[in-house]
This record gives structure tokens, sequence and C-alpha cells, in this order.
């Protein structure tokens, strides 16, 4: 029986406690990842990662998901299930979040946030530099079996 995601704690300092949450969105298209590649008037700029983004004091996760991938990249999305937590090296706890989103529909950046917008394997990604941790961490735990997500990623190993 699966408990559910469990925390997976990125090198974070020993002690350090952190009120600070975020929420990723996990957006799948023909066998893809939506990627984005922040702007550089944000924080890591310029670093490829999935969209996401803080959670505001009185939203659930599920709103927080809904509000960031309208700001981030101007797209309705559906919350489907929480598939992983994480933590960053920094203290930020983040939830990873599955989400459905219109196959008709484009993501469109918002330049103020995002520079770019891919669609990527998780070959393309491990292949990618300039990439923010957590991204490669969260690939390497789906490998590793401790994320279900909606495909097989053995199937995209070349």
């Amino acid at each position: 029986m699966n408990a559910g995601p469990r925390f997976h704690t990125t090198q974070s300092t020993p002690g350090r406690r952190s009120r600070k949450r975020g929420v990723i969105g996990v957006i799948f298209r023909d066998e893809q990842l939506l990627i984005i590649r922040r702007s550089m008037t944000v924080n890591a700029p310029g670093k490829l990662c999935l969209p996401g983004g803080g959670i505001e004091a009185g939203e659930s996760e599920e709103e927080a998901l809904i509000r960031e991938m309208q700001e981030e990249i101007t797209m309705d999305v559906t919350p489907v299930r929480l598939c992983h937590r994480s933590v960053t090296p920094w203290g930020t706890r983040l939830a990873w979040w599955i989400a459905e989103v219109d196959p008709n529909v484009q993501p469109v950046a918002n330049p103020d946030e995002v520079s770019d917008i891919y669609w990527m394997t998780p070959t393309d990604i491990a292949r990618a530099s300039n990439v923010l941790p957590s991204l490669p961490e969260f690939i390497s735990s789906w490998r590793s079996g401790e994320i279900e997500l909606p495909w097989d990623l053995n199937q995209d190993a070349s």
C-alpha cells in the first residue's frame, strides 16, 4: 500500500526550519513534461525547471497550483493529485502536483517570470544544462520508482 508522497530532503542545513511552501506543476502532453526557462529577473535566472511558485497565506496547494500556472504560463489547469514532496536546500517545502490541461491550449510565457517554454522528455531533461537541482532529483526519484507518474519512464531511456 502506498502511503502517499514522502518528503525528499535535498542537502538542507540541519536544524534549519522554513515556513515557506511552494507548489510545482507536473504537466504532461504526448509523453513530455512542460518545462520552463526562468526569466532573467527572478530568482535562479535562466534555469530550466517545472513551473511553480510560492503558496500564499490561506491558500491550499491546489489553489496555489491553479494561480501559479495562470501567472507563469497563462494556462488553466485542473489539479489531479499530489505525486511528490521535497525540501529545497534553502528549506522551502515543495508539493509536486500532477495537473491536467486542455490539449488544444498552448502555454504562453509571462515574460516577467518565464523566458521560454518547452515540452521535454526525461532524456531531454537529463541532457539539458542550466537546470534547477530539484528537476534532475525529481526525475531520479521517478526513475527509482519513488514517484508514480502517468507513463513508464524507462520507455524513454536511450
